[in-house]
Formats: C-alpha cells, sequence, structure tokens
C-alpha cells in the first residue's frame, strides 16, 4: 500500500505528513461496497484499495496538490536555521477503517533539486508526493525537526491540505450527516520520518502528545523502508483516536446521571462499533510492528483501552439494571391502581 517513490533521482532527505482522524459521519456503519463507492469519487477512474480483513479497510486514490513554500531547519545548538525554499506536490488520500472511522492523509518527501532554477509544473508534477529544495543546504534531522516545530505561516501547511481531502468526503451527500455519540472529536497526527539507519537494538521513533487533539511522530528508516511509513502512521492514528474518543465517552458520565436511556444510546454504539476496531499493528508492515511492541510497553495502549472498555461495559452494566428496576417499578405502580 505504499505510495510514496522511495528511489527517486534524488535521494530523500526526509518524509511529512499528517493524518486527521474522526467519525464518518453516518448514522449507519458502511460495508466494504458502500465504503469504496464513497472513496472512488475521490479520483474517478482510478482504483480504490480495499481489505475485509483483519479490520475493514478501505483507501482512496491518491489526489495532488501544488506547493510553493519553505521548510524550516531547527538545529538545539543554534537559535534558529535557515528556511529552505521547495517547490512540488503532495499527495493526499482518504481512509475508511471499519464503515466507521474517517481519515484525510497527506505526505510529501524531499529532495533536493539538480539545480536553483524552478522548473515547468510538469516536472513537478512528474514526480507525485514530491517537493524539490532548491535553496539552502539542509539535513535530514534538522528538517524534520523544523517540521514538527512549526513556527510562521508560510512554511508547509499539511494541516489545510490534509482537511480538505478529508472535508471531501465528510460533505459527501451519500452520508446522512447523522453520528451516532457527539463526544467523537477529530485529532491530528503530524509525523515525519528522518531518513538514515536505525540503531541496531532498537528502531528511533517518539511519540508525543502535543495537546488534547495533536500529536507528534518521528520515525527513523532507511531509504527503502520511507514508503512503509505512511500506512503505519495512519493505524497509530487510527488507535490514538479510539483511546482518545472512548476517554472522552467516559468523562461524561456524570452528565447522564439522570437520563440512564440517554447514557445506554450513547454506550451502546462505542461498545458496538468501535471496540471491534481495536487490532493494533494489524495493517503495519513487519519491519515497523516492532513500533507497537514499544506502545503497548510505554504508555501502555492496549492496557489503557482494556481499561477503559470495561469501565464502560460495567457503567453499562449497571445503568441497564437500573432501567429496569425502574421499569418494574413502573409497572407495579400501574398495577396498583
Amino acid at each position: 500500500m505504499a505510495d510514496v517513490d522511495s528511489s527517486p533521482n534524488q535521494p530523500p532527505l526526509a518524509v511529512f505528513g499528517e493524518i486527521q482522524t474522526c467519525l464518518l459521519p453516518s448514522r449507519q456503519v458502511l460495508d466494504t461496497p458502500a465504503s469504496v463507492e464513497l472513496l472512488s469519487a475521490m479520483k474517478f477512474g482510478s482504483a480504490v484499495i480495499s481489505r475485509e480483513r483483519p479490520v475493514p479497510l478501505v483507501i482512496s486514490p491518491n489526489r495532488l496538490e501544488g506547493v510553493d513554500c519553505n521548510l524550516a531547519q531547527y538545529r538545539a545548538d543554534r537559535a534558529g536555521g535557515k528556511r529552505v525554499h521547495v517547490i512540488g506536490t503532495v499527495a493526499s488520500r482518504t481512509v475508511v477503517i471499519g464503515g466507521r472511522v474517517l481519515q484525510g492523509s497527506s505526505q510529501t518527501m524531499v529532495i533536493r533539486a539538480r539545480g536553483s532554477d524552478r522548473q515547468p509544473w510538469a516536472h513537478y508534477l512528474s514526480r507525485p508526493g514530491t517537493i524539490e529544495a532548491l535553496s539552502g543546504s539542509a539535513s535530514s534531522g534538522s528538517l524534520v525537526d523544523g517540521y514538527l516545530r512549526p513556527t510562521a505561516e508560510d512554511l508547509l501547511d499539511l494541516t489545510s491540505i490534509c482537511g480538505r481531502m478529508s472535508n471531501l468526503t465528510r460533505v459527501d451527500p451519500r452520508l446522512d450527516q447523522r453520528i451516532p455519540f457527539r463526544r467523537a472529536g477529530t485529532t491530528r497526527l503530524r509525523w515525519a520520518v528522518e531518513v538514515g539507519e536505525p540503531s541496531e537494538h532498537a528502531l528511533p521513533f517518539s511519540f508525543r502528545l502535543d495537546d488534547d487533539t495533536v500529536r507528534s511522530v518521528r520515525i527513523v528508516l532507511p531509504q527503502e523502508h520511507i514508503g512503509e511509513a505512511q500506512r503505519f502512521c495512519e493505524d497509530l492514528a487510527t488507535h490514538d483516536w479510539l483511546l482518545t474518543t472512548i476517554g472522552r465517552v467516559a468523562g461524561r458520565f456524570g452528565a447522564f446521571e439522570t437520563q440512564p436511556d440517554a447514557l445506554l444510546d450513547e454506550l451502546s454504539p462505542v461498545l458496538d462499533e468501535l471496540v471491534p476496531l481495536w487490532m493494533p499493528g494489524a495493517h503495519a508492515s513487519p519491519r515497523l510492528r516492532p513500533i507497537w511492541e514499544g506502545l503497548e510497553s510505554d504508555p501502555g495502549f492496549t492496557r489503557q483501552w482494556t481499561a477503559r472498555v470495561g469501565q464502560l461495559r460495567d457503567r453499562m452494566t449497571t445503568t441497564t439494571l437500573k432501567v429496569l428496576q425502574h421499569s418494574k417499578a413502573h409497572q407495579a405502580g400501574l398495577g396498583g391502581l
């Protein structure tokens, strides 16, 4: 499923991406044929990728957007770094997981231009998902650090590009815009690959929660494996969104103290539709699965998920019993009339 050409004419300096994850605005879970039909509208005449197992997964063809902007460089031993002027294209796609979760996913690979002159757009379109650095002497590490620390408006803006891609699907008239629960917001995962050889003992990787909705991921990969990063990060973004969403739902328990029926209406789709989607690493390449092993150890994704699911199921059970007891008491009262 890799969409990045990891063997361009020029060796890559870095790969940048962003993934925005949200609930598909549909009351009903889409089956795979419906998801394929939905994403076929992204680029008519191009094939949609789909899988049924282990979790239904549908990926749209890429759409390209041209960019002419700057990249920042960052080095810890300097107050700032020179900006690098880049021109090229960003490749974006839409992903539907389990007929319930929607992602917009954008990425681009940075290479050095062969010269400092701007080329006709046909040149850049011939290298989809690639931006060429026309100025500055950049290193892979300083570019990655600069991307993950945005400081100005004229820098590469994958957030807007990714959001536009996601919105194309969200507003599709085939979706009824009705969602089964209200606490599912949108999360953003910004990721960057530093091209290089990882350690012999561990795969260099960092995952950071920047705030309630934004996460940052940094990976070091050799050139021949950088094409595997996007699918891994989409999988990571899915599970981070699932964990975030189920935590938000659990945090609303107090709002339903006097509305047990409303609480059941909220919990049922979460348990029925989101819990079966938890399968970390199922779609990741074997090369990157060791990263999941690290995440399971610290911060312990599945441990957190299991605890939250248990909390929701316990509340579902106790609330159901209260509703039944209230119903019986009500019926007994009517019988005494």
